[in-house]
């Protein structure tokens, strides 16, 4: 059975301090109705006892004016149960009720018994509680005999409710205060413990939005700490999933096509190779850049096909200087056939890396190629590429482009005359599978980022200068 929190706060409070007002209202409102009780029995007491000890004959006038005072209604029998006055209208059937009421009080017994101490009496259409007291003639025109004293039941009862009424209309007050107050209280609890609820719950489905904190710092705002730090986590730990996953559905699908393609180009490669052999003097340059290329697709699809696994590399000092002039004479062709002006820039010193002289062509290859596709078409012209190595230092950077990097780094980078990537996929692109090429297959900066973070390195493109520049640092030997 669910039982909501805000129910298991209010029950308890609710049920302890209602208890406590409703003692509280009731005790008072009963001691202020025995009050009133005990006032209005010792005001008739006063007016009974001043008409039985008086030397006065009791007449009606006498009866009507103490009627006046007290309240309560008089009826002053003689000793044989006659109405001799009286302060209200009777009928003979309610003058036979009073003949047949039990004589007065004892004689030598002074204090009047208490009203309603004999039983009530309906009289002229009203019910009245009746005292009796016995009366002796002590002055001239005074008889002896007995007074009865009848109070209204209804006046009584009223009389004694509206005594008690404040005190119990003050507690009902308190407890719906009381209820408010704790109810708003619980809500106030409630509301944010819901709210981190729901966030829990988009959480299982895949929502990793952060939750917003409470304005109290109090234990729910560390709570909603502790779940935004877990939401990070694990939006990091799906993205490292997904990523795992896409590298793997890239080796199982890709193995067996990479696999054919490899042996292929290595065939092809050998073919060249002997052709090479028996006719060195014809198109040796031509044969040398096939065999590059060749050479290179072998690389690429070898990496294709241990790109999910971890492995281990022979470490080496690579000379960038050397990696620039292969990719540019890779990359040349392509520029010529498409109309592209490419440019490389060397500084004086060496720049020496330590890594793997195969992967680094191959990054600055994807580049490269990049570039090509980004400048190839009549709308660009001039088409422009420049594929450059620099030393990283503290100097100034140009006009226009943000300053990076720290000494001891230099960078690879490459520089074209196009538009750049569309804004669609800027934020993500050395993410796998994304691409802005109809025909691409999003998976060469991908490999370019994974290339530069193994060499300890990093990679990010920015426009500089109206031109598109991808930048890769490394640390120099």
């Amino acid at each position: 059975m669910r039982r909501p929190i805000q129910i298991q706060l209010l029950v308890p409070m609710l049920s302890v301090v209602v208890l406590a007002i409703a003692l509280a209202s009731g005790a008072s409102g009963y001691f202020g109705a025995m009050r009133q009780r005990q006032s209005q029995e010792e005001s008739l007491r006063r007016v009974v006892s001043t008409l039985t000890e008086g030397r006065f004959p009791l007449t009606e006038t006498v009866l009507r004016q103490m009627s006046g005072l007290s309240g309560a209604e008089f009826v002053f029998l003689d000793t044989n149960h006659k109405v001799l006055a009286r302060t209200l209208l009777l009928s003979s059937e309610d003058q036979r009720r009073l003949a047949s009421l039990p004589g007065g009080q004892p004689s030598g017994e002074t204090e009047p018994r208490a009203l309603g101490a004999q039983p009530s009496l309906e009289l002229a259409g009203r019910v009245y509680l009746s005292q009796q007291s016995a009366i002796v003639g002590r002055g001239p025109g005074t008889v002896s005999g007995s007074l009865v004293v009848l109070y209204s039941q209804d006046r009584w009862s009223g009389a004694t409710r509206q005594a008690a009424y404040p005190a119990l209309a003050a507690g009902a007050v308190a407890v719906l205060a009381v209820v408010m107050v704790t109810t708003l209280l619980a809500r106030r609890f409630v509301r944010p413990i819901r709210r981190l609820g729901d966030q829990t719950a988009r959480i299982a489905q895949g929502d990793f939005t952060p939750v917003g904190m409470g304005r109290v710092d109090d234990e729910l705002r560390d709570l909603a700490v502790s779940i935004n730090r877990m939401t990070e986590r694990l939006s990091q730990y799906e993205r490292e999933v997904r990523r795992s996953e896409q590298l793997r559905t890239v080796g199982q699908l890709g193995a067996g096509m990479a696999h054919q393609l490899r042996n292929a180009a290595t065939g092809g490669r050998m073919a060249i190779e002997l052709h090479q052999r028996r006719c060195a003097a014809a198109g040796a340059e031509d044969l040398e850049v096939a065999l590059r290329q060749l050479r290179l697709m072998e690389s690429y699809l070898q990496r294709f096909l241990t790109l999910s696994r971890p492995k281990s590399r022979a470490q080496e000092i690579v000379p960038l200087a050397a990696v620039v002039d292969d990719v540019c004479a890779l990359v040349r062709p392509a520029c010529l056939h498409a109309g592209i002006e490419l440019t490389a820039l060397k500084p004086a010193e060496p720049l020496d890396v330590r890594g793997d002289a195969e992967e680094l062509r191959q990054l600055l290859v994807n580049l490269a190629l990049n570039a090509v596709d980004a400048t190839s078409g009549p709308e660009q012209s001039p088409a422009r590429i420049v594929v450059a190595l620099e030393p990283i230092d503290d100097s100034p950077p140009a006009r226009g482009c943000p300053a990076s990097g720290r000494p001891g780094r230099c960078a690879l980078c490459v520089r074209d005359s196009g538009s750049g990537p569309s804004p669609e996929v800027s934020a993500r692109l050395f993410e796998p599978f994304v691409t802005g090429k109809p025909e691409g297959t999003g998976l060469g900066l991908f490999v370019a980022r994974q290339i530069a973070e193994d060499h300890g390195g990093s990679i990010r493109w920015q426009r500089c200068e109206g031109m598109t520049e991808f930048r890769v640092e490394l640390p120099v030997v």
